[in-house]
């Protein structure tokens, strides 16, 4: 019955792809971003890019797309492809600095008083002289753009003429991924449709590397609505393989160490059932699964199995001391359940340590995992005995004929001298030294950075330990197409990201805060352009001084005919006098058609209506640290009468989320390791014990960092979340070795009885990570591979370290009279069987 609702709650989960769920709602940096969707209806654009090496045909097909575009009502809030620029041409002489007016009126004065004389019938050279040239490309690169926008050209084209723009604002914000995903098919089939019913005939072709032509012209998707679903989906379309794939290998790995069909179904069988049991308690307690915990399954598959694995291997081992099978069960129960149980409440701590993180997409993660946790191993240790006792009910032989029995390791040679591990001191200095080489390469033994744009040499490596990779470059899918495009557009139009947004009330602050980051630009060097709708009116100094020249100038060639001049440049001529007529003006001599993209919609609530100044960064957000920097420069901004203005946009969120991830994943791992400590004293109520029970998780996961700096692997957002849960897996190698050590055996005995069941145990789960290597996602990739080198390094510790150290406290007690008992740190739990031998 449980397992059956189990199934009817797993199948109505369901993902939740809204990344701003994830982060608590009462932070300032959400609060300030939700306005700013209101106020604009969402953060960003999804970009449509047009390539063709075609002018013409480009602005053509995009005139078309627009009006299609345009139609679209239900799913396009509004479009930006091309602004009218003859106001601005008309008044940019308002805007150049003064004395740069001053050189221009220089230039063009002579030029034209040349080309007069030039053109008169009557004008005669007696000496050749060369006609004086119009250099002014200095002047026009200088003052070409307002707000990332070309006054050359009333559409969004690239300089080089090749690429045109088209910014298209959905009904929705960026968060609601599946919504742009759909909208994205709509429009790939809605582009198809054109290209077969266009009267010019040009085929519109996906493809983000092609150049058009006057026939074909290649477009691509990108800006931050489709880099988010693009980054989000190759998580979720990781899952489907990524959970075969483990549940494949553990399957592999069971079957492989039983070496039998039927422990290995009844284990899997138990570990399925205990999965779909906690994907229902998912759907009982949090109602959905994210982008974050979509991946729970695969892990608490390969977590999971290893108390599986332990009853049945100690199961096999009671039947093979002779034991009737209700006895085995029973004293399983009891001797692996003990370091079972700890290594439970252990391991779910870990995860529940995950639930201090302002970010719920950990913090969730934490609740489930750890949850998990204890639900899969009181699942395994009622399903799997269970199932054996029923079958010996019906046939006593029959749990021994399905599982076998594993004969107890003897414990002396046939000598007579016990088993031990020979020369325990040398094996223990020389694992200890081969330890501490590979953690050394962890430990950074310079404060010099390290040098960037190359790979690190060997040596190199050597000296700046273990680093973490700021760069979420590192973390998309490698290729991804619209990051790619994205890059494109950053070289072709001279454009960063989508920008920052500062929300003012009145017009009047914003344009104290336009002052602020336009005047003060030393203060923040991460900014590379300010846009507002101040950016449209001229600094009132400058449009004064300017005034004042353009009046001059228009008075000295008020004789001027443009019909003496040759016919090439009368029609310039006229612009260039209507230029002469600019006059200074205020914020309401800004033309509408400017000022509405700076302020709110019509529905905005009457709470959030006000004005926005985007604010354009001069570096690449993708790398962390100057993501960080931008954050910390633009997040407050004090202008000069002491007021403070808070910015919003997708970089203040991940900003925040950077630092959360950062913050969380070092304090997590403080309280795993504490908690770890505690826990096991509790547990062998004695210090020597509690520290050599946790020298394969504390060692395996230094060497860990070691490999992974000899290696050149990098710790990241994603994988640093790994470490605690490293640790809380980690423990359960040093618990099974010590309970059965604990238990009067020798550590080669020890080692014998449960030494594959914890290599079989530590395999499922590296198989269970591992399966992430098969993600799309570059960022679930490092996950799995940090996970694996971690929880190979503990196994190698176990079978190394810590052995020698158990030879070592074998030996102390032998010699200290215990003739092998264990040393009373604790009262064990004796079995029936126990009881009968000691009664015989």
């Amino acid at each position: 019955m449980l397992f059956a609702g189990a199934l009817w709650a797993t199948s109505r989960l369901t993902i939740n792809s809204n990344q701003l769920d994830l982060i608590s709602q009462d932070l300032v940096e959400v609060k300030a971003v939700k306005r700013v969707i209101d106020m604009v209806g969402g953060s960003g654009y999804l970009m449509l890019a047009l390539r063709s090496a075609d002018e013409p045909t480009l602005k053509r097909v995009s005139d078309e797309l627009a009006a299609m575009l345009h139609a679209d009502t239900q799913n396009v809030r509004f479009l930006h492809y091309k602004m009218p620029v003859q106001f601005v041409q008309e008044n940019m002489v308002l805007f150049l600095k003064t004395e740069d007016l001053a050189e221009a009126k220089r230039r063009i004065s002579a030029f034209l008083k040349d080309q007069i004389r030039r053109n008169n019938p009557f004008y005669i050279e007696l000496k050749k002289t060369e006609p004086v040239k119009l250099e002014l490309q200095d002047l026009i690169d200088k003052y070409s753009t307002v707000g990332k926008k070309s006054i050359v050209d009333d559409y969004y084209i690239s300089p080089d003429r090749k690429m045109l723009l088209l910014l298209i604002k959905p009904m929705w914000d960026t968060n609601e991924l599946s919504k742009t995903k759909a909208f994205i098919e709509k429009l790939r089939q809605a582009l198809e449709k054109y290209s077969q019913t266009n009267a010019g005939g040009v085929q519109l072709v996906e493809d983000y590397e092609r150049m058009g032509d006057a026939k074909t012209v290649a477009y691509g998707f990108t800006g931050s609505y489709k880099t988010l679903v693009d980054d989000s989906y190759a998580i979720d379309e990781s899952l489907g393989p990524v959970a075969i794939l483990a549940f494949l290998a553990i399957l592999a790995i069971t079957i492989a160490f039983f070496r039998k069909w039927a422990p290995t179904l009844i284990v899997v069988s138990g570990m399925v059932m205990g999965t779909f049991i906690t994907m229902g308690f998912t759907y009982i307690t949090v109602g959905e699964l994210n982008m974050i915990t979509s991946i729970l399954g695969g892990i608490l598959m390969g977590f999971g199995i290893d108390f599986g694995i332990h009853f049945i291997f100690r199961t096999r081992l009671e039947l093979g001391a002779g034991k009737p099978y209700d006895v085995a069960i029973q004293d399983a129960i009891l001797n692996a359940g003990r370091p079972a149980l700890v290594s439970a409440v252990v391991t779910s701590v870990a995860f529940f340590t995950l639930m201090v993180s302002e970010f719920r997409g950990f913090s969730q993660f934490g609740f489930l995992a750890g949850c998990g946790t204890l639900i899969l191993g009181l699942t395994l240790f009622t399903w799997s005995p269970a199932l054996l006792a029923l079958m010996g009910r019906m046939n006593p032989a029959l749990p021994r004929r399905l599982i076998g029995a594993m004969t107890p390791p003897a414990a002396h040679a046939s000598s007579g001298k016990e088993l031990r591990f020979p020369k325990p001191g040398l094996l223990l200095g020389v694992s200890t030294a081969v330890a501490v080489l590979v953690c050394s390469a962890a430990v950074p033994w310079t404060s010099a950075p390290p040098p960037t744009g190359r790979e690190l040499g060997f040596f190199e490596r050597l000296q700046h330990g273990v680093r973490f990779n700021y760069n979420t470059r590192a973390l998309i899918p490698e290729g991804q197409p619209s990051v790619r495009l994205q890059d494109e557009l950053t070289q072709r139009f001279k454009i960063s990201y989508d920008p920052t947004a500062v929300y003012t009330k009145t017009l009047e602050d914003a344009q104290e805060v336009y002052e602020e980051l336009t005047r003060n630009a030393h203060k923040y060097p991460a900014i590379e352009q300010v846009v507002s709708v101040y950016s449209f009116v001229p600094p009132p100094e400058t449009a004064r001084a300017n005034a004042k020249i353009l009046a001059e100038w228009q008075e000295e060639l008020k004789d001027l005919d443009v019909a003496a001049l040759p016919p090439g440049l009368q029609e310039k001529a006229s612009l260039f006098l209507k230029m002469l007529e600019a006059r200074p003006f205020g914020i309401d001599g800004v033309p509408e058609i400017y000022a509405q993209q700076f302020r709110h919609l019509p529905t905005t609530k009457p709470e959030n209506r006000g004005y926005l100044t985007f604010i354009y960064p001069n570096v690449d957000l993708m790398n962390g640290k100057l993501l960080l920097q931008f954050a910390d420069e633009t997040s407050v901004i004090r202008t000069a009468s002491g007021k403070e203005f808070r910015s919003a946009g997708s970089t203040q969120l991940y900003a925040r989320l950077a630092r959360i991830v950062l913050r969380d994943g070092q304090l997590t791992v403080v309280l795993v390791a504490l908690g770890i400590l505690i826990m096991h004293f509790a547990d062998f109520r004695s210090v020597p014990l509690a520290l050599a029970s946790v020298i394969p998780l504390t060692v395996g996961l230094a060497m860990m960092l070691g490999l992974m700096s000899l290696f050149d692997l990098q710790l990241n957002f994603m994988n640093i979340i790994i470490l605690p849960i490293l640790l809380g897996f980690g423990v359960s190698h040093g618990l099974y070795l010590l309970h059965r050590f604990l238990e009067g055996t020798s550590p080669m005995v020890a080692l014998r009885s449960v030494g594959a069941a914890v290599a079989s145990a530590t395999l499922t789960a590296v198989a269970g990570f591992a399966s992430l290597l098969a993600a799309h996602h570059n960022g679930l990739k490092s996950m799995g591979l940090v996970a694996c080198i971690g929880l190979i390094t503990t196994l190698v510790v176990s079978f190394t370290v810590l052995a020698a150290v158990m030879q070592l406290l074998h030996d102390r007690r032998v010699r200290s009279g215990g003739q092998g008992q264990p040393p009373a740190v604790h009262s064990e739990a004796v079995t029936p069987s126990q009881e009968k031998a000691r009664a015989a």
